[in-house]
């Protein structure tokens, strides 16, 4: 993870630190990949800028539930001020998630957030300006990897038919196969573990899956849709079981997996870049009904309070 000074690990020290943030020995969770794909209850929101201790409460117990992320909804959701109703909660919860440092991206509006709309599929546009579905993946992954702690995203208005965001926890992942198929478990924190190809001109990058950041267990993982290939990153047979089980339950309606729809303005979630993946099924714009989502990205680590994402120049702060 290029931005991340973390160091290699072992599977077993994934083990022990997934132990310790959990609180109890992963020999005894339930089996998150034995319950089906479940809607992301959403925390009613009465007014952005002004958290209550319940709606805070609220908010990181679902953060730290075993999927990841927590669904919301505002029911006073002004977009004219100057800050977003978005950064408004990032910033009520800075001492509850991880979302201390919010990150500039060159391409931020006056609000402070960037705008996700459907541009419509074109040569060169990233996939998420389009109305296209967009394979699970983390925030960063290749330009600040490692670096971007929480992912929010909302809904400034709403498509004609809204898409459904999927999150699959890839750390309760790993440790559901760790009881299964402990050799492939092991493999997943090779330096190589896989390896995202890039079809349109074949760039290959490989990345550990398990790492140790900051005393936490850490994932990283992406689907492969038609714009990536991910492969193990060696000829392994445990590494392939791996590999094979992590893209099995990183699809839409994944057993284990949480989902949350974008539906209408106000609603939104925020989702831990730094254990789980997410993605969406296509969505429908027309005349009228424009879907315009405000995202926002946090980094929880003091060395990048400064940094900028996106621009060709950017570099991490201090």
């Amino acid at each position: 993870m290029s931005q991340d000074t973390q160091r290699p690990v072992t599977a077993d020290d994934f083990l022990a630190a997934a132990s310790a943030h959990l609180g109890v020995d992963p020999r005894r969770l339930p089996m998150a990949t034995e319950e089906p794909a479940v809607e992301a209850p959403r925390v009613l929101v009465e007014d952005p800028g002004n958290l209550t201790a319940d709606e805070v409460d609220a908010l990181a117990a679902g953060f730290h539930s075993r999927f990841g992320v927590v669904a919301f909804e505002c029911r006073a959701y002004d977009v004219r001020p100057a800050v977003h109703p978005l950064i408004h909660i990032g910033s009520g919860l800075r001492d509850r998630v991880p979302c201390r440092w919010p990150v500039a991206n060159w391409e931020d509006v006056s609000d402070g957030t960037t705008k996700i709309f459907d541009a419509g599929p074109r040569d060169g546009a990233p996939r998420a300006l389009s109305n296209q579905a967009l394979a699970a993946h983390q925030d960063g992954w290749v330009s600040l990897s490692g670096v971007l702690a929480v992912t929010g995203l909302c809904a400034d208005s709403a498509p004609l038919m809204a898409a459904a965001t999927y999150i699959q926890n890839v750390v309760r992942l790993a440790l559901d196969l760790w009881r299964r198929d402990e050799r492939a478990f092991a493999r997943l924190a090779d330096p190589d573990a896989v390896a995202i190809v890039r079809t349109s001109d074949g760039k290959r990058w490989t990345f550990p899956v398990l790492g140790v950041s900051g005393g936490g267990p850490r994932a990283f993982f992406r689907a492969p849709n038609d714009e990536f290939d991910v492969l193990p990153g060696s000829a392994d047979p445990d590494l392939a079981r791996a590999v094979e089980f992590l893209i099995e339950h990183t699809q839409p309606d994944s057993p284990g997996s949480t989902y949350t729809r974008l539906d209408q303005a106000g609603r939104g979630f925020l989702l831990d870049n730094h254990q789980c993946v997410h993605g969406r099924t296509a969505f429908v714009d027309a005349d009228g009904h424009k879907r315009v989502i405000a995202s926002k990205w946090w980094a929880k680590d003091d060395r990048y309070r400064d940094v900028r994402w996106g621009a060709p120049e950017a570099v991490p702060g201090r």
